[in-house]
């Protein structure tokens, strides 16, 4: 479970985050949707406990984000918008360390590699350099880094950025088993279809404020749109 109240985030004179509320349940995918700029990626960091807020309460598993980091950061695992890979390793050697760091059995954090080595179809290139990796796969080699675990709560920045339609469609596919497992997924993204496809309840999120905040279809309805873009529109521009 994840849970924001009143939270506030400042930059200088630049509200980040303006007074966001919202509650995720376990076993929910919980769309952040907005464009860039909008409040998503620094409300994620304040929930992973890279950002400390400036007000309000974030809460992970009921324990408060800025006096529980280290137990808060067993509980989560996070994808970052723009994840830093060590570009002289490779992709398994990357995964290997960052299991090892999280203190995984090495029985079991092999098994993992394994697994998502056929999830998400690496081949030969987990065996490559990371440097040499496209964007996409650079992208696949973080989100599998970030779930190795397999943690009760994930916090996934834009997790299928960069990828080719099949690859997003596989991400989006093991997000959705994740949470039939009673796990809990907050994720951002800037795009409506994705949102509207994979997320049981979206926050609509706009000049750091949560502008609407329903089930896809709700809002739609509510709002008379015909597609959840033409809501996200107007939503966006009435705010």
């Amino acid at each position: 479970m994840l849970e924001v109240r009143n939270l506030t985030k400042h930059f200088g004179n630049v509200k980040a985050v303006d007074d966001v509320t919202f509650k995720v349940e376990n076993g929910e995918v919980f769309g952040m949707l907005g464009t860039n700029g909008a409040g998503k990626t620094t409300t994620m960091k304040i929930l992973a406990c890279i950002l400390k807020p400036t007000g309000g309460i974030a809460l992970v598993d009921d324990l408060d984000v800025t006096k529980n980091q280290l137990e808060v950061k067993r509980r989560i695992g996070y994808l970052p918008e723009m994840p830093n890979l060590f570009e002289k390793l490779t992709g398994r050697e990357f995964m290997n360390m960052l299991g090892t760091l999280r203190g995984m059995d090495a029985e079991l954090l092999e098994k993992r590699v394994d697994s998502y080595i056929n999830i998400l179809e690496f081949g030969d290139f987990l065996d490559l350099e990371i440097g040499t990796y496209s964007k996409g796969m650079r992208q696949r080699v973080a989100f599998a880094s970030s779930v190795l675990h397999e943690p009760p709560i994930l916090i996934l920045d834009e997790p299928t950025s960069g990828l080719d339609p099949r690859y997003s469609k596989m991400v989006k596919s093991w997000i959705r088993d994740y949470t039939a497992k009673g796990h809990t997924v907050l994720m951002s993204t800037h795009v409506t279809e994705i949102a509207d496809s994979l997320c049981d309840r979206v926050a609509v999120v706009h000049n750091g404020k949560i502008v609407g905040l329903d089930t896809p279809d709700k809002l739609k309805k509510s709002l008379g749109a015909a597609t959840l873009e033409d809501a996200f529109v107007t939503l966006v521009e009435g705010g």
